[in-house]
């Protein structure tokens, strides 16, 4: 009693300061059209990764070194910054990672969901508009993060993005320059990707989230496309207490999700950016691939550069005030709903293509790894490249070169004649191993980086 008493008279002081029982009737006594469904909790889902975003986001911010000389180290700190056995570093990292790849799902799917749904007809055509832009901003923030581990995958698919915005007309090459504070990418690129993503980006988001939420306050959630507004309204529950716990759920399914991959696949680092490396073959993140692929097809390249995002764009703005129609049930809407799919099936069949178009790694014999890395110490490789922090710096770092994706043919060239792919290399000519050793050789160079590959070369 003494506890009830207690905790009254804090709540009645936070009321008297703060109007605490007028915010949180506002905040649970949403009126839910058709009661709790699981249908409503996509927004929630979004809200929650875009905070787990912002959260591990400053975690790393804390470890992060925005310069050429120091950005890739800092990254590589991260991941091997241990507390007690937890690898607490690259797990922090890890769910940074891939809760940007599902955020960028649980966004495509929430759009989608408002598309099916029809509830980006009248009165929420702004609502829609301003989810249009927080797309936008989540892809901006996938495209700005992805530089900044300063590894080879992130220079040269920077360079291939800069380089599409520089193909627009009159004002491309301004904004390719300013983009990148310069001709080329260097600290002033990384300093201009590390502000926008860190300061500008979650402003933006804040600005917007706040801004889309206010108005679904205003016009209230659309509810299920069936049934009249009598039945709904007879079926009205507040956000509290059942559509609380299935947000909860849901958030909590993500979490676990975003846990285990962060567990299981954690985001790997490539050698250091280098840019005479000009052979190396950039791959984008998943979620552009279909774009990458498109701009493939599409000729002359400017119209893929221009006209697909301005097709885009355009198509997501008008529909609210094209699509005037009160229907609302995907049933009665064949035309859009064949339309949608036919574009998810495209996005799909792209993606599929491109992954299929990329470079694929080289397949691993164990006994071979094991034989190469001892040729790899006794050629006195070890005096010039680094491997898990140990060796010399006159030449790349090599922990994560089984990433790259470069053939055995390659490697061969490379260890026998390196002026063949960087004129003016400094590196010797290995030319006294026999094709066996450079056989195994390549093998062990192949393995570095790659899951699991560690534990069989010691």
């Amino acid at each position: 009693m003494k506890k009830s008493h207690s905790d009254s008279r804090v709540i009645q002081y936070l009321d008297e300061r703060i109007r605490l029982r007028s915010l949180l009737r506002f905040l649970l006594e949403e009126p839910m059209p058709g009661g709790a469904r699981w249908a409503y909790v996509f927004g929630s889902m979004v809200l929650f990764t875009l905070i787990l975003q912002f959260v591990t986001g400053v975690m790393l911010a804390f470890y992060y070194g925005g310069t050429p000389d120091h950005a890739w180290d800092s990254v590589n700190y991260i991941d091997h910054l241990h507390y007690g056995s937890l690898d607490v570093g690259r797990l922090i990292r890890g769910f940074h990672y891939w809760g940007a790849s599902i955020m960028v799902v649980l966004v495509g799917m929430h759009l989608l969901q408002v598309f099916l749904w029809g509830a980006y007809k009248r009165p929420r055509e702004i609502m829609w508009l301003v989810g249009v832009i927080l797309l936008a901003l989540t892809m901006t923030a996938a495209f700005t993060g992805y530089l900044l581990p300063w590894d080879e995958r992130a220079y040269w698919g920077t360079i291939v993005g800069t380089n599409m915005i520089g193909l627009v007309p009159v004002v491309g090459p301004l904004l390719k320059s300013a983009i990148r504070g310069g001709s080329g990418l260097g600290a002033l690129t990384l300093s201009h990707f590390f502000a926008i993503h860190t300061m500008m980006l979650p402003s933006l988001f804040i600005l917007f989230v706040v801004f889309h939420l206010v108005i679904f306050r205003r016009v209230g959630p659309a509810g299920p496309f069936r049934g009249s507004s009598s039945t709904l309204e007879a079926q009205k529950e507040y956000f509290y207490p059942r559509q609380v716990l299935m947000d909860a759920l849901a958030m909590l399914a993500v979490f676990v999700l975003i846990a285990s991959l962060s567990v299981l696949f954690p985001p790997g680092l490539e050698a250091m950016a280098n840019p005479a490396n000009s052979s190396y073959s950039p791959t984008p993140a998943w979620y552009f691939d279909w774009i990458f692929e498109l701009l493939k097809m599409i000729r002359p390249e400017i119209l893929g550069v221009i006209g697909l995002p301005a097709i885009i764009a355009l198509v997501l703005v008008m529909l609210p005030f094209v699509d005037k129609r009160p229907e609302r049930s995907p049933f009665h809407r064949p035309v859009a709903v064949l339309s949608m799919l036919l574009v998810l099936g495209s996005m799909l069949g792209l993606s599929i293509a491109a992954e299929a178009g990329f470079k694929k790694l080289v397949p691993l014999d164990p006994a071979a790894v094991k034989k190469g890395k001892i040729v790899f110490e006794h050629s006195g490789c070890m005096g010039c490249h680094t491997v898990m922090g140990k060796g010399g710096h006159i030449g790349p770092d090599l922990s994560e070169e089984g990433l790259v994706g470069h053939s055995e043919h390659w490697l061969i060239v490379q260890f026998i004649n390196s002026s063949a792919h960087f004129p003016g290399s400094p590196m010797p000519p290995f030319t006294f191993l026999t094709p066996q050793e450079r056989h195994d050789l390549a093998q062990y160079v192949s393995s570095l980086g790659r899951t699991g590959w560690p534990d069989t070369t010691r």
